[in-house]
């Protein structure tokens, strides 16, 4: 008995569940946005297979080059023997973010990677979102945020960091992706002390703020924030709180340093 797995690969092979028919939705929604933008979604291969080819020269195998750029070794194979003339702009975008050197042949655990993939999408990035930010396949990433992978290539692994050190600091454009995070249970950016760290656990209020109860925010993180420069909105966005919440965060923790 075939699994389902819940993607648009599954449902254009004739699967019919609920996950695999939004998975397509999701892909025809973003595709016909692309094209309305004149955006196209595949590239000539050429300028492609000339990396990897010199990548091959500094000791890259195929295995290695596909983990990197986040595809599959045989999407490289055809780009490398000219089967795949025209290929998508992420995976040459992911292949030509790779830095010519000795490859990194390490993996580790993929916790980090799902928590920021997670937090991220609390804040409102969804999935393709960041894709386009970190320039990976989308379905690898797909992968990742489910949690399918018990590790993760390092480089991939970097590259997610990086993505989300820049995107965490703004709100992101999806009120539908912060639904959904919420709904599943996933936390934000402020949850975690070290988000690395599979023994960690979230950080998080379980009573929510209403009336009559101010929200519950750390002064101190605040403040460490402020130093750092970040705005007030960056500081909500990072915390999980609202903009006027950190203003009387940072009126008490002036008032203190008055009273000293």
């Amino acid at each position: 008995m075939n699994t389902c797995r819940r993607s648009r690969a599954c449902y254009l092979a004739g699967c019919r569940n609920e996950p695999c028919r939004a998975a397509n939705y999701r892909y025809m929604k973003r595709l016909q946005y692309d094209h309305a933008r004149g955006q196209k979604r595949r590239t000539d291969a050429t300028q492609t297979r000339v990396w990897i080819d010199r990548l091959a020269a500094h000791g890259w195998t195929r295995t290695q080059i596909a983990d990197a750029a986040g595809t599959t070794p045989t999407t490289i194979r055809r780009i490398t023997v000219g089967e795949s003339r025209n290929i998508s702009r992420s995976v040459a975008a992911g292949v030509l973010a790779i830095p010519l050197g000795r490859p990194d042949q390490g993996r580790i655990n993929s916790t980090g990677t799902t928590r920021r993939l997670r937090a991220l999408a609390v804040l409102g990035y969804p999935i393709y979102a960041i894709a386009e930010a970190s320039r990976m396949d989308t379905s690898m990433l797909q992968g990742h945020l489910a949690a399918q992978h018990a590790t993760i290539p390092a480089p991939i692994a970097r590259r997610i960091a990086t993505t989300y050190r820049r995107l965490s600091l703004t709100p992101g454009p999806s009120q539908i992706s912060r639904t959904r995070a919420a709904a599943r249970g996933w936390h934000g950016p402020a949850a975690w002390e070290d988000i690395d760290d599979p023994a960690c656990e979230p950080e998080i209020d379980e009573r929510p703020a209403g009336p009559g109860r101010p929200e519950q925010i750390d002064d101190e993180r605040v403040r460490i924030l402020v130093r750092n420069g970040h705005s007030n909105t960056q500081i909500a966005v990072r915390l999980g709180c609202s903009k006027r919440g950190v203003e009387r965060s940072r009126s008490r923790t002036k008032q203190k340093e008055t009273a000293a």
